[in-house]
């Protein structure tokens, strides 16, 4: 008797884990689905995450051991980082359990998973020349990135893209020199914000800024998000922002154009925000509703009371078949 009530309760045990493991497995492939939707993925359209193109010259190295230096396309680590949080977050979870590796392709192309086509490079600003002088950019594209919604990833000193993703009517704010020479920030250029700067560094001690915005290029047509920051720590800040808040945003953005300006901590990657903004109008128009804090714990430790606080969750990238990447500070905003 007592045999057969242990073996009931395995039994029983074992059922209520196959249907936790169930439930587990549906909600994070439905949260998955929900980002890809949010980033523009479609049953006849993918994603591509592009990351920026640093160009590293010849110059060899400082000492006697090396002369000669590491020529060619270069990726500083906190932003490959983030965008293998982002798409770890896009694929299947149980993809993800049974090939958790990834191999990196020779030219640094991470090939297709879901309803990512790949992650890339951005094309050199030759490829690009007639897109710059178009009035709608994203609408003579190179074939290899043309028709697929974009996550652009970096901010447009080293990403082509982003900066045609500023050029674009469609983008609520965009980067700027306050007083033409003085130091870079956002300028929002739609809405009953118009005209009002919001500074990066030197706006308060060891603070960066970053933003996030999302916007179809034309009806119907592929959709364009930008994750980008004046340093690389601020970059990774602004896409952790995305992941963590995604269901929010999605629930009060939906498809229409938004754009997030954070402050971010180098020293802790903390983001607080600063301003949404929902086709043209402040989060703060009745017709917005303003997102919730999100407290998260980080290794900075607990989150001080702020009303407009959004702390960022410490996201674990998968392990990559790659070899170690130089790191870069300088592939965002312009820096002075």
């Amino acid at each position: 008797m007592a045999m057969m009530d242990l073996v009931g309760n395995l039994v029983a045990d074992l059922i209520w884990s196959i249907l936790a493991i169930g439930f587990g497995y549906v909600l994070l492939r439905r949260q998955a689905r929900g980002l890809a939707k949010l980033l523009g993925a479609s049953g006849d359209r993918r994603l591509l995450i592009v990351l920026p193109d640093i160009q590293v010259q010849s110059g060899g190295t400082v000492g006697d051991y090396r002369r000669d230096g590491f020529v060619g396309n270069v990726v500083a680590r906190r932003e490959f980082e983030a965008a293998v949080a982002l798409r770890d977050s896009l694929t299947d979870p149980l993809v993800r359990l049974v090939r958790p590796r990834t191999p990196i392709q020779p030219s640094g192309r991470i090939g297709a998973t879901g309803p990512v086509e790949g992650t890339e490079f951005c094309p050199p600003s030759s490829s690009l020349a007639a897109a710059s002088r178009a009035a709608d950019p994203f609408a003579h594209l190179p074939s290899q990135v043309a028709g697929r919604s974009l996550v652009l990833i970096g901010g447009p000193v080293y990403n082509h893209l982003t900066a045609l993703g500023f050029q674009h009517p469609a983008a609520q704010a965009v980067p700027e020199q306050e007083g033409g020479g003085g130091e870079w920030g956002l300028r929002v250029r739609t809405g009953p914000l118009h005209g009002q700067f919001f500074a990066g560094r030197n706006s308060a001690p060891d603070t960066e800024i970053a933003t996030i915005q999302s916007f179809s290029t034309q009806a119907a047509g592929p959709r364009v998000t930008i994750c980008a920051g004046s340093s690389d720590v601020a970059t990774q800040a602004s896409v952790t922002f995305l992941l963590a808040n995604r269901r929010r945003i999605a629930r009060k953005c939906r498809q229409r154009p938004y754009a997030f300006l954070l402050h971010v901590d180098i020293h802790s990657g903390q983001a607080r925000l600063q301003t949404g903004i929902v086709e043209g109008q402040p989060f703060t128009h009745p017709a917005v509703i303003c997102l919730r804090r999100l407290r998260m714990r980080s290794s900075a430790g607990p989150a001080q009371p702020h009303s407009r606080d959004l702390h960022h969750a410490r996201i674990t990238a998968r392990s990559y078949r790659a070899s170690p990447l130089p790191a870069s500070d300088q592939s965002m905003m312009p820096v002075t």
